[in-house]
């Protein structure tokens, strides 16, 4: 299942590994969902999928393309011609969010998401190279998996987390980690969602249900997870033994 969505500020190359830990049949409660990649993965290969948002632009792009996915193909075109420069381009990503309907909502996400050099929408220098004929391509023949849901909670994920207790799994897509510090006031766009990777490795050393994160490889990852299982994976997605080769790593307390 390939994701519409680009995020090159994650690896999410691990989606052949991840399936082998995770059964089919199993219920996964997977949060701070973006671009999708390794959910869909897990929900195309049978595993029940209940994905967790607290940004309502994200759920907007998602949920209208599953409703109407030829009105947000519309709109893109549309809108695709209305700005040409690197102002225009910053103009939007201030404002994207702002507009009443949801559907323009969606059309926007998408588009700033392709021009965006990061895959953020807020943020990211102009890069019209990838809105390109496969982007749109991928967007109109993207079909939801039938195992998939998505729901929206303005909750900290991690307490959204401790306080389910009905799946088989929790999957966090962490990405990149650091030590929180210096982050009290600190801008985060409204498709961002801050994570407390401390309270992440407690939740995770408490062992109350089984939880895997994913990474983009850190040294510290084997310090602050030291009582998990971590799986290195190198540039091919593949599992290697040889940390120096890692690119990311899945952390499991199981």
């Amino acid at each position: 299942m390939i994701t519409p969505i680009k995020d090159d500020t994650k690896t999410n190359g691990c989606s052949t590994t991840l399936i082998s830990l995770i059964p089919q049949g199993s219920i996964v409660d997977s949060y701070l969902f973006y671009d999708g990649k390794l959910e869909f993965s897990l929900a195309s290969n049978k595993v029940f999928v209940n994905a967790h948002t607290i940004s309502k632009p994200i759920y907007f792009f998602w949920e209208c393309l599953r409703e109407n996915p030829k009105l947000v193909q519309e709109m893109v075109k549309v809108i695709s011609n209305k700005f040409t420069t690197e102002s225009e381009f910053l103009v939007l990503q201030e404002k994207w969010h702002t507009n009443e309907n949801p559907y323009m909502v969606a059309a926007l996400f998408f588009l700033l998401n392709r021009c965006s050099g990061t895959g953020l929408i807020s943020s990211g220098n102009l890069d019209p190279s990838k809105f390109n004929p496969l982007a749109v391509s991928r967007l109109s023949k993207f079909d939801y998996p039938e195992h998939f849901h998505l729901n929206y909670k303005e909750e900290d994920p991690l307490e959204t987390l401790a306080s389910h207790t009905n799946s088989d799994f929790s999957l966090v897509v962490a990405g990149k980690f650091n030590y929180n510090l210096f982050e009290y006031g600190k801008n985060i766009a409204i498709e961002q969602t801050p994570l407390n990777h401390r309270q992440l490795s407690k939740l995770m050393n408490e062992r109350t249900k089984k939880i895997v994160a994913t990474y983009d490889y850190h040294r510290a990852l084997k310090t602050v997870y030291n009582n998990c299982n971590l799986t290195f994976i190198n540039d091919n997605g593949t599992v290697t033994d040889n940390e120096k080769f890692a690119k990311e790593v899945i952390v499991a307390n199981f």
